[in-house]
């Protein structure tokens, strides 16, 4: 168990120094990537499988307890 927690706190260490150092050419790239993902019709998608993700969620919870 702690060998566990050790290994995420070092994972979750390296990927927050990489945002924080990295910032200014992660920026760029994520910038197009989200313009091009981010669009109406692609949203209603997204929006439409969340709404569903959390309805079997919501039933699953009400059935299991």
């Amino acid at each position: 168990m702690a060998t566990e927690k050790l290994i995420v706190g070092i994972i979750l260490l390296v990927v927050g120094i990489l945002f924080f150092f990295n910032n200014k050419n992660m920026g760029k790239g994520t910038y197009k990537f989200y313009r091009a993902l981010y669009t109406e019709k692609n949203l209603k998608i997204m929006f439409r499988a969340a709404g569903i993700l959390l309805i079997i969620g919501g039933i699953l919870l009400l059935v299991l307890n």
